[in-house]
């Protein structure tokens, strides 16, 4: 145990050896006591404690037997002690049952009186605080995904599609591609909730999201923003590219399997919208713009339908 020179409290008594020897023994955080080289010279019974080890093993085994070096966190906390004479933070060791354990650390480094260099460190168990932590980050990662996500389908909804969408629109502009906007609408959920039941309905709403996820590309971004209205935002894609887009949709929708599990063909309307890497527009934009083009179409295709019922 190294020994500190007797000092003078506030109160006008001297603290002895002996009182730093029960503070030392008796604290309830461990303490080592280490040289430049790792040596392990003195651990406390807090030490011992959270170690499961005898101060006896935890001097054997020195700093390289009680550090994971697989822990990437060692090679900073141990540069900035070196560059600083002192560091706090947490780093994986290793206990005596060979368990990992996440170690809390304030360690500082001093002289004694014969000019050698002593490392005193501080330290606490806070495995499961980490892991709490851990725990807690991994919650509020469901949490969000969950927020940004549509219950039915498994697609993003609208909160999703701007979130990720401007980031797509960010990559679009720094490699200088076009992105394309498909707004797609369900002509008719009506029919299929009145007249197959809103089990038809739901299996529409899946069928067409398996259709946009089939017919665009894995890094695209789909999504269902409204009842019955679908969304996809994808890059670099030209005319002949969209015509595809929408054949594959139109062409597994109108499957017979598709048929088997809705009750009858999903009917879709679809309209795009185009950003060059010039221009400045939004989702927000895009989104608008892609639902009057779809609206048009489809009134066109309407008119067309009740022409050729009437007749001549």
């Amino acid at each position: 145990m190294i020994e500190r020179p007797a000092e003078t409290d506030r109160a006008g008594e001297t603290l002895g050896p002996e009182a730093y020897r029960a503070l030392y023994e008796n604290s309830p955080d461990g303490v080592l006591f280490t040289a430049p080289d790792g040596r392990v010279l003195a651990a406390n019974p807090a030490a011992c404690e959270i170690f499961q080890m005898t101060e006896a093993e935890i001097c054997g085994r020195g700093r390289q037997g009680l550090a994971d070096h697989t822990d990437e966190r060692w090679d900073p906390m141990l540069a900035e002690r070196e560059r600083t004479g002192r560091v706090h933070g947490v780093a994986r060791m290793i206990r005596g049952d060979g368990a990992l354990i996440e170690v809390e650390m304030s360690a500082k480094v001093f002289t004694e009186a014969n000019d050698e260099k002593r490392t005193c460190t501080i330290l606490r168990d806070v495995t499961e605080r980490v892991a709490m932590e851990r725990e807690l980050v991994e919650v509020s990662a469901q949490l969000r995904e969950l927020i940004l996500t549509d219950e039915l389908t498994g697609l993003r909804n609208r909160r999703g599609l701007v979130a990720v969408g401007s980031q797509v629109l960010e990559l679009a502009d720094r490699q200088h591609s076009s992105a394309h906007l498909l707004f797609l609408d369900v002509d008719n959920m009506k029919e299929l909730n009145d007249h197959y039941g809103h089990n038809a309905g739901d299996a529409g709403l899946r069928a067409v999201a398996r259709a946009l996820s089939q017919a665009l590309q894995r890094a695209d971004v789909v999504s269902r923003i409204g009842g019955d209205e679908f969304v996809a935002l994808t890059l670099g894609l030209d005319d002949s590219g969209r015509d595809a887009v929408e054949r594959r949709i139109q062409e597994y929708l109108h499957a017979a399997s598709t048929v088997a599990s809705v009750g009858r063909p999903v009917e879709v309307s679809m309209g795009w919208a185009a950003r060059t890497p010039c221009q400045s527009a939004t989702v927000a934009d895009l989104l608008e713009e892609a639902d009057r083009v779809m609206y048009r179409a489809k009134a066109t295709r309407d008119e067309d339908r009740r022409r050729v019922t009437a007749g001549p």
